[in-house]
């Protein structure tokens, strides 16, 4: 049965309260709970509305101002993209909010009708690459670094320091404005991109730098920057991509990802720049860009975050832009192309609302050239992914894909078993406290742990440890070993867990490995697995000193899953299978 946009917005307000540290007094948790669209991801309606059934949504979706639980104000035990939400924000805001749909329009779907230019390009573009609809259209260089790096064009403003506290610690707080690009028909245009800015207080050198990038159809707030500069004590950019905002601070111009119903986020012909997913990413270097010149900033150990669509922001920029030293991804992948597979993937709904299609050149251009799965084996960056097990928008296929992209050792992932982006709150697995706690631990200790260790700021993080390798000996009863990284001497083994789902990863469930010698964990199951049975193992480390709130932070092995395997979702409208 289909939930009522009156009953799913009552439950994204209580998912919303639970972790944006939404208070009774915030206008966006009261949109919420009067029936306003706070959407999962804006313009196919996340749980509160069915764009697919009323196109019209999808250029409304939440222009009442709601941003929902976007990562960076206030949750329980402090967690979030950047400190405050962990990976549970919703994503939500303003689909078309912003800058009106006035500019020169788009490529239109009907433009389409070739090929998706040249193969093993690795994700680049050659300059030779022409368009496949407009005959004498040559593909400029996808991600013009010089460009993108320049500080004069770049503009950054900082304005209007403040102080601000934070969790206990006093930051200083600035708004923050510079000049990024948006493509309108084969053409770059400067747009201007506005957010806010944060550090530890009275720190006028040497930090660390983050870009927080938002979801898709969210927008920066305050919360974005001052709680992951609280949470690590680095220098942090929470910025708006093109289109978004809800308020003259943290509006920017450009064209929304919900811009004819959501067309632009797959406008790849002409110009692939074309696509939100190029500007987003594009404007996350372009902070990067202003972290770099600003004096309170050290330019070598430059980072970034996000979640969901900010997650998608990550993977891209790291891929392209060597600045980025690491970067921690928060349930958003790469090989959409891998999640399309279920027919009831979030991927199908955008793309249906956009008049779109799998056979579309425009989403065989974008998967060719701008899904991160193609970018990224030419990465230098330290990449950690985060993802939530039966995640209905970045299946734990898509994220497999994605993370055996990223070359290299340096990568870790860590699995937050029964999580995704708010259905968990319904399908009554487990108490969504306990889902909720689990994924905490996960979001805040990946980036505690990536960063800190990377940028040599916190001695705790100095060491990393390596994956769990496990196996898996099936019989009429299952034996399950994994050998465990002790963990180094500032943190500790924890627990180990089994994690197995036996329905298409729709539901998890667990068995705690028992502690045996030289690392070794195991376990004895009397049960015989069946033959479409997924499973990982994770590892949850905790810190050995005497600390009244120790650090924690988790590492799984990869899922292991058999040939051909397709991970079902959850209906984005309705939370069922």
């Amino acid at each position: 049965m289909k939930l009522s946009p009156a009953a799913s917005a009552c439950i994204l307000a209580v998912f919303c309260l639970q972790w944006a540290g939404c208070s009774d007094d915030d206008p966006a948790a009261r949109q919420v709970a009067k029936g306003g669209v706070d959407s999962g991801v804006p313009g196919t309606g996340g749980i509160a509305q069915d764009a697919a059934s009323d196109d019209r949504t999808a250029n409304q979706d939440a222009q009442s101002g709601d941003d929902g639980a976007e990562a960076g104000d206030g949750a329980p035990s402090d967690s979030a993209t950047g400190g405050d939400a962990a990976i549970p924000s919703t994503d939500a805001g303003p689909g078309d909010s912003g800058p009106a749909d006035n500019a020169a329009g788009d490529a239109a779907p009907a433009d389409g009708g070739a090929n998706d230019g040249g193969s093993g390009d690795g994700g680049l573009v050659d300059a030779a690459d022409s368009g496949p609809a407009d005959a004498g259209f040559v593909q400029p260089e996808l991600f013009d670094m010089k460009l993108i790096r320049d500080r004069k064009t770049a503009e950054c403003s900082f304005t209007n320091q403040r102080t601000a506290v934070k969790d206990g610690v006093s930051l200083d707080l600035w708004n923050v404005t510079y000049k990024s690009y948006e493509s309108i028909n084969g053409e770059l245009k400067p747009i201007l991109i506005r957010g806010f800015a944060a550090r530890p207080a009275g720190v006028t050198a040497g930090l660390p730098g983050i870009v927080h990038a938002h979801g898709l159809g969210g927008h920066s707030t305050e919360g974005m920057a001052t709680g992951p500069a609280a949470m690590l004590k680095m220098f942090v950019i929470a910025y708006t991509g093109p289109g978004g905002g809800n308020a003259p601070d943290n509006t920017s111009e450009g064209l929304p990802s919900a811009h004819r119903n959501n067309y632009r986020i797959f406008d790849t012909i002409p110009d692939l720049r074309q696509s939100w997913f190029w500007g987003h990413p594009v404007a996350a270097m372009r902070a990067a860009t202003c972290l770099e010149s600003h004096p309170g900033v050290d330019p070598n150990r430059i980072g970034i975050t996000g979640f969901s669509g900010g997650g998608i922001a990550t993977l891209v920029s790291v891929a392209v832009d060597d600045r980025f030293k690491a970067g921690v991804a928060l349930s958003g992948t790469g090989a959409w192309d891998e999640a399309v597979k279920w027919p009831g993937a979030w991927q199908n709904t955008l793309l249906q609302t956009a008049g779109l299609n799998l056979n579309s050149p425009e989403w065989r251009r974008m998967m060719q050239y701008l899904d991160a799965r193609a970018l990224l084996p030419k990465t230098t960056g330290k990449i950690m992914m985060v993802n939530g097990s039966t995640d209905e928008f970045f299946p734990l296929t898509a994220h497999m894909a994605t993370f055996n992209a990223i070359p290299g050792e340096d990568k870790r992932l860590s699995f937050a078993a029964n999580f995704d982006h708010g259905c968990y709150a319904l399908t009554g697995i487990e108490k969504k406290e306990n889902i909720e706690a689990r994924a905490d631990i996960r979001a805040r200790g990946a980036q505690k742990l990536w960063f800190n260790h990377w940028f040599n700021k916190d001695p705790l993080f100095k060491y990393i440890p390596k994956a769990p390798v496990a196996s898996v000996q099936p019989g009429p009863v299952t034996t399950v070993i994994a050998q465990v990284d002790p963990g180094g001497t500032e943190f500790s083994v924890e627990e180990v867990h089994f994690w197995v789902s036996a329905d298409d990863a729709l539901v998890w469930s667990s068995q705690k490995l028992d502690k045996g010698q030289g690392g070794v964990y195991s376990k004895i199951i009397a049960l015989q697995l069946p033959a479409n049975a997924i499973w990982y193992v994770d590892v949850q480390y905790k810190e050995t000193g005497l600390s009244l709130n120790p650090e924690r932070f988790s590492i799984s092995s990869p899922a292991v899953y058999p040939a051909g395997f397709v991970a079902k979702t959850r209906n984005i409208n309705t939370c069922l299978p």
